[in-house]
């Protein structure tokens, strides 16, 4: 799920071993006055380049983006249901479009939207719970797909500075997933009984708005985890003046 997110991952190019950016990468100047158009457009350019990763960095391979595990919670309102999630692969994030970019270095908060045309979340799941009046149980392999999913992006950082140099480490990674439309399905509900589970997948269509917006909050706290953790692989060993340049 979720998106383009690994925005700020992205923005920066990400530098070389040699904390610089890739000759092929566009770069921007923190005096620029047109800096937030510039991060844009840099952002989109890094996404498209992004889908093998960089090893060099540890960043990840971006088409799929793989996650190992997440567990989703709810436990109020008509939705309570347990989730497990292993074996996750995100597709789409490379498709992503940015559509605004507000940067306050000096705040060091970054802020951005995104869209995606098709956001694919795949994974191993292990579910148990109710909906609405009907329990809900299975294990085997969960397809939740979100068209034209826009994600808000709120990332906050601050200074850490090392052998001279000040680095921007995020501390907290903030999203909000909106999606026109979800898709749900879910293979071997109620231990593999296929009338019971087609007609499931049917219901949880028919009212995905409604699930998806019971769950989506745990989805986006697990997820925000995830890019925190892959952005700060490029933060937290890139100087800032080498990914915001100065000159």
């Amino acid at each position: 799920m979720l998106s383009a997110c690994v925005c700020v991952l992205l923005v920066c190019g990400l530098a070389a071993a040699d904390n610089s950016l890739p000759d092929d990468f566009h770069r921007c100047r923190q005096k620029d006055a047109k800096l937030n158009d510039c991060l844009r457009s840099a952002v989109a350019d890094a996404l498209r380049k992004m889908r093998d990763g960089i090893p060099s960095l540890s960043v990840p391979r971006m088409e799929p983006l793989h996650v190992a595990s997440i567990n989703i919670d709810s436990g109020a309102g008509p939705v309570v249901i347990t989730q497990n999630y292993k074996n996750i692969k995100l597709h789409g994030l490379t498709e992503s479009k940015l559509t605004t970019y507000k940067a306050d270095l000096k705040q060091y908060r970054l802020r951005t939207d995104s869209i995606t045309p098709k956001m694919e979340f795949i994974a191993d799941y292990v579910m148990k719970g109710r909906i609405l009046v009907l329990p809900i149980q299975g294990k085997g392999v969960a397809n939740i797909t979100m068209i034209n999913l826009v994600v808000k992006h709120d990332l906050i950082g601050e200074p850490v500075v090392r052998d001279g140099q000040t680095y921007m480490h995020i501390r907290d990674y903030k999203v909000k997933f909106i999606p026109q439309r979800v898709l749900l399905n879910f293979s071997n509900l109620f231990n593999g009984d296929k009338r019971l589970g087609d007609q499931m997948n049917i219901f949880l269509n028919e009212n995905s708005e409604l699930v998806f917006n019971e769950l989506k909050e745990s989805y986006e706290k697990s997820l925000s985890s995830v890019f925190q953790d892959v952005t700060n692989k490029i933060f937290d060993k890139v100087p800032m003046n080498k990914i915001f340049i100065e000159e």
